[in-house]
């Protein structure tokens, strides 16, 4: 395996201290040359081979869309955001154990009807909106409308945002 070159530009210089110090001990890892992988606060997080240290899980999302591969919390371990660096490197991502949560879907709304929950479900598996109105013994404008209710409560704009937030594969229709 190759060094890993890594820039750091932490706002605090106890945990910057910290993470050089670890790395110094590290037979793959390097401070300073050609970054291969960038140590930086979630702030100036931005594009691939970034590890995002942040202060809370608020910003996780955002990051996430910037195209960081590396999301740790200021208070992991200094072990954890070393295995960031290296995984980051190696294999192309790490995610704090203690971030996950904030990666997933939520459940969805207690508020749904027994309808909403079929068609939700059937419109997961990929169905069109004839399809679901057929399983459901039901008219297209009824889909429709349980749909329009979906989107609503998910505070989602369309069927695939909906899907997405499910977190479940969807299958794909040629």
């Amino acid at each position: 395996m190759r060094t890993i070159h890594v820039a750091l530009s932490l706002c605090s210089a106890l945990l910057t201290n910290k993470i050089s110090v670890r790395l110094g001990f590290e037979p793959w890892a390097a401070i300073g040359g050609p970054a291969d992988v960038t140590v930086v606060d979630a702030r100036d997080a931005v594009g691939p081979r970034t590890v995002a240290v942040l202060s809370s899980p608020g910003a996780v999302a955002g990051l996430v869309r910037s195209g960081v591969t590396g999301l740790v919390l200021a208070d992991d371990p200094v072990d954890d955001i070393v295995r960031a660096v290296h995984d980051v490197h190696r294999f192309g991502g790490w995610v704090s154990p203690r971030l996950v949560s904030a990666l997933l879907p939520g459940p969805p709304p207690a508020s749904l009807t027994g309808r909403e929950r079929e068609t939700l479900r059937l419109l997961a598996d990929g169905h069109e909106n004839a399809e679901i109105a057929a399983a459901m013994f039901i008219t297209v404008g009824a889909v429709k409308y349980h749909v329009s209710n979906l989107l609503r409560k998910f505070g989602c704009r369309d069927r695939t945002q909906l899907v997405s937030r499910l977190g479940r594969p969807v299958a794909v229709r040629s």
